[in-house]
């Protein structure tokens, strides 16, 4: 669930603390289309994410997409053993999200 947001530079910026899974995705799907409408773009902080699933991965891949359509931005910062783990059990490589960096 994201937990809180503020601006910097331009841009919204999302953190998300505890489960990205299919529970939580729609809202926060909501709040990255009204991220990419009222800014810039948007950078997703991960440090807090706690679980991730298969959902929670396809989100933030489709976010990428959907930004590059806008022309807007989209960057995820921070680490998330979580995360990592999912994109390990999907076979995918973590330079499928080259958008990870440490910090924004």
């Amino acid at each position: 669930m994201v937990s809180k947001n503020h601006e910097k530079d331009g841009n919204l910026v999302m953190r998300i603390e505890g489960a990205l899974s299919a529970y939580e995705v729609k809202d926060l799907k909501d709040s990255l289309l009204t991220g990419f409408a009222n800014y810039n773009g948007i950078i997703v902080d991960i440090n807090g994410v706690t679980e991730c699933d298969t959902l929670g991965l396809q989100l933030l891949l489709s976010a990428g997409k959907t930004a590059e359509k806008l022309n807007k931005t989209f960057n995820i910062t921070g680490n998330s053993q979580s995360i990592l783990d999912a994109i390990i059990a999907l076979g995918l490589e973590a330079e499928n999200f080259h958008r990870i960096s440490e910090e924004a």
